[in-house]
């Protein structure tokens, strides 16, 4: 167990390090969360006169968004630093090595999680400088935390996608789904604001919760019956995108 955890954390360490040595890779996550950030509290500010938004700063209310979304490409870029190890052959001989086969998952998606804290602190950052109040001590948490578990979830989806396909060229799937999950929830206005079937997805999609949660810690102030929900929907998408991550391994070898 010892050496499993050790090697996962040696993978982690040179996904880490590839972020300075292929900043191309690294920086659309940290440039595309803020494009969001800037762009969208511009062009729908006027959507805050809504009575949903009861008085709320849309650039404040649009932070968490921002956030998830840098956390997103954070794992996104986990999923393909993995399918171009698979098409260099650096996948292979981990499988040769003699360590568990579930360091490959592991590994990137700790990395991812190390990467979303960069993203995070990026976008807050502008926020603060835009106007948006700095929150609480433990809303600070609450956001750096949530944002963490969807990087994680992202990176497994998107390594689970490598795994099956083993090439790079999927990285386009990987990025839709998740594009798909964060615009089809309650990313530009409150659920009381949505209409039709957008409300319909948006009440199912779990990314709704997540963000709901960390909006709470934003705006207003940390509660259990606020954070619980994020919370579990957050672990729910980690245990079962994992899964799916997992399971990819079979078609590189046994774990």
């Amino acid at each position: 167990m010892t050496h499993a955890l050790a090697a996962s954390g040696t993978i982690a360490m040179r996904s880490l390090i590839l972020v300075r040595r292929m900043p191309s890779v690294f920086l659309p996550s940290l440039i595309m969360p803020l494009f969001i950030l800037i762009t969208t509290a511009g062009a729908f500010q006027g959507i805050a006169q809504l009575s949903a938004f009861d008085g709320a700063s849309y650039l404040a209310f649009t932070l968490p968004f921002a956030t998830v979304m840098g956390a997103g490409f954070a794992g996104i870029n986990s999923g393909m630093t993995l399918a171009r190890d698979i098409e260099g052959g650096f996948a292979d001989r981990l499988v040769a090595s003699p360590v568990p086969r579930s360091v490959l998952v592991i590994g990137p998606l700790m990395a991812s999680c190390v990467r979303s804290l960069f993203t995070t602190t990026v976008v807050m950052a502008a926020a603060i400088i835009g106007g948006v109040d700095i929150p609480s001590a433990l809303g600070i948490a609450v956001i750096y935390l949530l944002a963490m578990l969807f990087s994680a979830a992202c990176a497994a989806w998107s390594m689970g996608v490598a795994l099956r396909t083993r090439s790079i060229q999927s990285a386009p799937l990987m990025q839709v789904v998740v594009f798909l999950g964060v615009f089809m929830s309650v990313a530009y206005a409150p659920r009381e604001a949505l209409e039709g079937w957008l409300r319909v997805v948006a009440d199912v999609n779990p990314v709704t919760l997540l963000l709901e949660s960390s909006r709470e810690a934003t705006i207003e102030t940390v509660t259990w019956a606020g954070f619980w929900p994020g919370l579990a929907a957050g672990l729910g998408l980690v245990a079962l995108l994992g899964l799916w991550a997992l399971t990819g391994l079979r078609r590189i070898g046994t774990y």
